[in-house]
């Protein structure tokens, strides 16, 4: 879910230049929102978080990847392709071809950057400079003439911490997960439209079984939290592969014609 720059700095999925935001550095540049996901064009999978599930399981696979090599953390993400490098959800135009986009796409170009340890509203608002709808000519302000932050940096702003509490909430749920060792490895098999098959591999899946094995009190729990009800849409969630195939099989005829 990262990739490394310069030889040194690893940056977040699709941010290529992430620099702080400032008043004075920043003067005058604005943000020119654009429906174009060109960014997002190379990703087969995306960080999404719990809250998340209920909207996201109508139309994506949900499934969690290893967060560390060394597999102590767990992470759940959308799938987005079948194929490395493949996102299927980006129309001819570079437009979102979905009913609801992933929070972690949409708070694209921002990010908010600090110590993971720090409290809650400790934090720095970064901006990814390679964004191409970031310039000093068109778009909304992101500072005002008085070097204060606009009104439409604050909605982001707000929204970003949003993001960042909920990611939170979502490392807790993967944790209880790892506890109650729930998880297992899974292949998916594909037989695409012009007969080829391949596997998608990598990721893993809540069991069935090893869920009904727990105990009483260990479901209750999960019940009590809420996080059965994401444990369901994480299953029901997987026939979405079935409408990953077809949307890969519109994707081959196209190309084909």
């Amino acid at each position: 879910m990262t990739k490394k720059t310069d030889g040194a700095m690893t940056q977040p999925q699709f941010y290529k230049k992430v620099v702080a935001l400032s008043e004075k550095g920043h003067a005058g540049w604005r943000i020119k929102p654009e429906a174009n996901y060109e960014f997002a064009k190379n990703t087969n999978a995306v960080l999404v978080t719990a809250v998340e599930f209920s909207l996201l399981a109508q139309e994506y696979p949900l499934v969690f990847i290893n967060r560390d090599d060394a597999g102590k953390s767990i992470q759940p993400v959308a799938v987005l392709g079948l194929k490395p490098e493949q996102n299927l959800f980006l129309d001819d135009k570079a437009g979102w071809d979905a009913q609801y986009i992933p929070a972690y796409v949409r708070r694209y170009p921002f990010i908010l950057a600090g110590d993971a340890a720090s409290s809650d509203t400790t934090y720095t608002v970064c901006i990814d400079e390679s964004f191409t709808g970031f310039n000093r000519q068109q778009g909304v302000a992101l500072f005002t003439a008085e070097g204060k932050h606009s009104a439409h940096l604050e909605q982001v702003i707000t929204f970003l911490k949003d993001f960042q509490s909920q990611s939170k909430i979502t490392e807790q749920f993967c944790s209880h997960l790892m506890k109650l060792d729930l998880l297992e490895p899974m292949q998916a098999n594909i037989a695409s439209v012009d007969g080829e098959k391949f596997s998608v591999a990598g990721f893993m899946v809540i069991s069935r079984e090893r869920l009904k094995a727990r105990k009483p009190l260990e479901l209750a729990q999960l019940v009590k939290t809420d996080e059965m009800g994401l444990i369901y849409q994480h299953l029901a969630s997987l026939d979405n592969f079935k409408k990953l195939t077809r949307r890969l099989a519109n994707l081959q005829l196209a190309e084909a014609s």
